[in-house]
């Protein structure tokens, strides 16, 4: 494992917050899953810098209090990757608000 990899798992055990306005092309209730990896990952590499990683969702986050979803990060030149948990803790005004948990050992 790469030391970029290291840093990240190491800084995102503390959860990050990341806010974004609700996206209209995915439904009034949920952020596009393009927008929700793009957000997720400059949240992450703010945290530690150096190498942007990669993150892949499955789906558009719904915007609903409690809402998780798992989703996976990469760095290129590193064959491991992270279980990436994501956890909305608010949605007010249009914004929605996400926790970000990397796991601590790879997939």
């Amino acid at each position: 494992m790469q030391q970029m990899n290291r840093r990240i798992v190491k800084a995102s055990v503390i959860p990050a917050m990341a806010a974004l306005l609700l996206v209209g092309c995915s439904g009034a209730n949920a952020v596009a899953q393009s927008e929700v990896e793009e957000v997720t990952a400059d949240q992450l590499e703010a945290m530690v810098g150096g190498t942007r990683p990669t993150i892949d969702c499955p789906d558009d986050l719904d915007a609903e209090v409690d809402t998780t979803m798992d989703c996976v990060l990469s760095v290129d030149g590193d064959e491991d990757t992270y279980l990436v948990t994501l956890t909305v803790t608010s949605v007010e005004d249009g914004n929605v608000n996400w926790d970000v948990q990397v796991a601590e050992t790879p997939m």
